[in-house]
């Protein structure tokens, strides 16, 4: 059960905790689930050893659970072999607190807690496995991570004057050399029918055409579980009208760094 913490204690508590702490709240009010692996890679990599390693991870994460800052879902990914490096965490009401505090915004009325289905927090992880993997790519110089939103909203007027919202599952920015590159990702479990996949392409070429972004659009990539699954994504973009098939790229996730660090037009 998750504490309802003061706002006096609150204040204190938000001065107290050290600057890891802190990224780490910060993370996952972004990611809003995130698996103690995911943390463990982005956060103490630079602990040589993978024991110790795993044990200051898993000493940290323990710490802000009691805390009330981090919260932790019954059930773990990959089951109880996974360890405590399978344990999936979310942003809990004294998170979204602190950030809104460190930010400046005040100590508003959080998110409710709740637990989510399973099918919710498998494509969750999967957008946190992506901020961490674009992450360590940073992290041996192979590109600049200049941003990472999940799940952003971006509202734009549509076919007679409706007021839409695309909901992408991330907007990543990358810096690669002198050129600056942005994707929508959409992460494709492989739990989706034909039906709802053309329907968000039409979505996205819909908020393409209203003008949704300014400046350049960023490219689609639709990153999937296996080259059959490459191919029906690729036929429900290729039905789309013929000018707007520029604006996505489909590809599995063996492939997708390099895909998301190349300028479009020149990827192999």
């Amino acid at each position: 059960m998750i504490r309802r913490m003061s706002a006096a204690r609150l204040v204190e508590l938000a001065d107290q905790v050290s600057e890891r702490d802190r990224q780490i709240t910060e993370a996952i009010v972004a990611l809003r689930l995130a698996s103690g692996s995911h943390l463990e890679r982005l956060f103490f990599a630079d602990v040589v050893s993978p024991d110790s390693r795993a044990r200051m991870a898993r000493r940290t994460l323990a710490r802000l659970v009691h805390l009330g800052v981090l919260g932790r879902l019954e059930r773990r990914v990959g089951g109880v072999r996974a360890g405590a490096a399978g344990y999936v965490y979310f942003d809990a009401p004294t998170a979204q607190r602190l950030v809104a505090y460190w930010q400046g915004e005040g100590i508003h009325r959080p998110r409710a807690a709740y637990e989510p289905g399973r099918a919710f927090v498998a494509h969750r992880l999967e957008i946190s496995e992506w901020y961490v993997r674009l992450s360590e790519a940073e992290r041996t110089g192979q590109l600049e991570l200049l941003g990472f939103e999940s799940e952003p909203a971006i509202p734009f007027t549509g076919e007679g004057r409706q007021r839409t919202v695309l909901r992408p599952d991330a907007l990543v920015r990358l810096g690669v050399g002198d050129v600056e590159l942005h994707s929508f990702l959409e992460i494709d479990l492989g739990t989706e029918g034909r039906a709802p996949l053309t329907r968000k392409a039409r979505a996205y070429v819909a908020a393409w055409r209203a003008g949704a972004i300014q400046g350049v659009f960023p490219r689609v990539t639709w990153i999937t579980t296996s080259e059959r699954r490459v191919e029906l994504l690729t036929e429900t973009c290729a039905s789309m009208p013929p000018t707007s098939w520029k604006l996505f790229v489909v590809t599995t996730p063996e492939r997708a760094l390099d895909l998301l660090a190349s300028v479009p037009g020149e990827q192999a």
